[in-house]
């Protein structure tokens, strides 16, 4: 896992794991930017919330967001990740507990 997805996930997991929340006062520890993308966290109560953009802000393709946000959701079972794409964004919902358990299996 490329070094600044390995931060960020570092992050979450702990700060998950410690009951504190993702809120995006803390956006820098909790986003990364990568091959032209950016990827954002942030939690409300115990929903984990993720938008992916284009840093260029052009227009994103469905499947290069799936592509790069890969390694965050890849242990978390698809059925419980609820995605909604938009024309410059795409955002990926998940509960808190599902995404901390699922990583902490690997």
């Amino acid at each position: 896992m490329p070094e600044p997805y390995a931060r960020v996930l570092e992050a979450l997991l702990n700060d998950i794991a410690a009951g504190i929340p993702i809120v995006l006062e803390h956006a820098e520890r909790y986003r990364l930017e990568w091959e032209g993308y950016r990827i954002q966290f942030e939690g409300e109560d115990d929903l984990l919330h993720c938008a992916v953009s284009r840093l260029d802000g052009e227009p994103i393709a469905l499947e290069d967001a799936h592509r790069v946000v890969e390694p965050f959701f890849a242990p978390v079972p698809r059925g419980i990740v609820w995605f909604k794409p938009a024309e410059y964004s795409v955002h990926y919902y998940v509960g808190h507990d599902h995404f901390l358990q699922a990583h902490r299996k690997v």
